[in-house]
């Protein structure tokens, strides 16, 4: 017989998205759990990737909530650096990841949420198209978290398909995905040379069309500054690829973030992995991991001030981009994000470009996009009851998804996702019947950001 535990809320996935609609549904007074195969939370983050994306390009902070309140509280410990703009990812927030690691841990557990780490997810358990629960398994075996409601913070979909929810694989035309990447993190760089080289050659900052004036602008703001975003040195690669280096892409991806003395490289190249098939997704970690070497021997030869180099850490595991599409209420569009379509159920807004890391050997394709709204009824998977999914599995896209996947947007996601599941526990009621005025007011009232579009409304 299985041991069973008893929830308001279960959130299944402990990283970035998961944390947040834990806090946010306990906050909201619902008794909750969070599941995690890990033996801790913060998932991307912890490889030490920056945050991007709470502002837009015209410098409004956009991202509000707890997303804002996470990263205040790392600025007030000296664990994060302060937002610098950026022409193409909108702003850049370096953090130290072990303090993330820390300062969410704590959150969640002064919000009272129950941790289960160290566990994977078994199945979802659903009676009459309503979704009750789910089944973890762990050294001790198998546990039912039985559930009034559960949100799907997995990255994949994991409990949505589990609970038999429809789902599209990668984009719609060949159900091809955006390339995955090991992150890893490099110490002792001298920025004083990278400065001095892109001040003497501009076009290789980055590999995207920019005004002169944008780009010195950009040159001049790496002088003194705690981050910024790197993407260029094409330059250099094609010398060193013609010198025997296996580079695996055109550019040079990553983050400095001289507060730190690091950098964040971003840089590796892994199509076709599969998270969901393990024979892939174990091809794409050792892959990732050969890649790293080659990327690290380009950067201490070629790159200006790098000569001094050394590895600080790998990734626990790889970054994946995209997977599965859960099929939900509305299907978000690319071009629902290019022309800042209203919605009546907004539940938080996006302006981080179209971001497209080509899984055809097309390089990254950007697009700027002004402020957007991301509704809730993407957060609904069409023909279940009681489970919300928030992060990149949304109902949402290939080019959709390659902007609300960015950390804080899915965060933003996630908070609208707890308030929701906590009511619906509460009056024991459908989430589609959750009232989107009230989910609406109680969202701002924690500080989120729903944009001017809300004056529509009527409180």
């Amino acid at each position: 017989m299985l041991k069973q535990y008893s929830y308001d809320v279960v959130v299944v996935g402990g990283g970035a998205t998961g944390i947040v609609a834990a806090m946010s549904a306990a906050r909201n007074g619902a008794k909750t759990a969070l599941v995690e195969y890990n033996g801790f939370v913060g998932g991307n983050v912890i490889p030490g990737l920056p945050l991007l994306g709470y502002h837009n390009n015209a410098g409004e902070l956009i991202v509000k909530g707890i997303a804002y309140e996470i990263a205040r509280n790392l600025q007030s410990m000296g664990a994060a650096t302060e937002f610098y703009m950026d022409p193409i990812t909108s702003d850049v927030l370096g953090v130290d990841p072990h303090w993330f690691k820390y300062t969410v841990t704590k959150m969640l557990a002064d919000d009272g949420v129950d941790f289960f780490l160290h566990c994977l997810l078994s199945d979802t358990v659903v009676e009459n198209g309503e979704v009750k629960g789910v089944i973890v398994h762990n050294k001790e075996g198998q546990q039912l978290l039985s559930a009034k409601a559960v949100i799907d913070c997995s990255g994949d979909g994991d409990a949505a398909v589990r609970a038999g929810a429809d789902f599209v694989y990668g984009r719609s035309s060949d159900h091809k995905a955006q390339v995955s990447t090991l992150v890893f993190r490099v110490g002792d760089i001298d920025v004083k040379p990278l400065i001095r080289y892109f001040r003497a050659n501009p076009t290789q900052i980055r590999p995207f069309a920019m005004t002169d004036e944008t780009v010195q602008a950009l040159i001049d703001q790496m002088e003194g500054a705690e981050v910024f975003v790197l993407g260029g040195l094409q330059q250099y690669i094609q010398q060193a690829v013609q010198e025997g280096i296996q580079y695996p892409r055109a550019n040079l991806v990553g983050v400095v973030v001289p507060k730190f003395n690091q950098m964040i490289v971003v840089s590796s190249r892994l199509e076709g992995v599969d998270p969901n098939n393990n024979r892939s997704y174990s091809s794409g970690e050792v892959n990732g991991l050969l890649q790293m070497k080659e990327i690290f021997d380009f950067l201490k030869r070629y790159a200006p001030g790098f000569e001094n180099i050394h590895l600080i850490d790998t990734a626990h595991q790889l970054g994946i981009r995209e997977s599965r599409h859960i099929v939900g209420d509305y299907l978000l569009t690319g071009e629902d994000l290019i022309t800042s379509k209203h919605f009546d159920d907004v539940i938080c807004l996006g302006g981080y470009h179209l971001d497209i890391h080509t899984p055809d050997h097309g390089g990254i394709v950007s697009t700027k996009v002004s402020t957007y709204e991301i509704p809730f009824s993407c957060l609904l998977p069409k023909g279940l009851e009681r489970l919300l999914v928030a992060g990149r599995p949304i109902s949402a896209t290939h080019e959709a998804m390659s902007s609300t996947r960015v950390i804080p947007i899915q965060m933003a996601q996630a908070e609208a996702a707890g308030v929701a599941a906590a009511i619906s526990a509460e009056r024991n009621i459908p989430l589609r019947e959750v009232p989107i005025l009230e989910l609406q007011r109680k969202l701002i009232a924690q500080g989120a950001e729903l944009g001017q579009g809300i004056g529509r409304r009527t409180f």
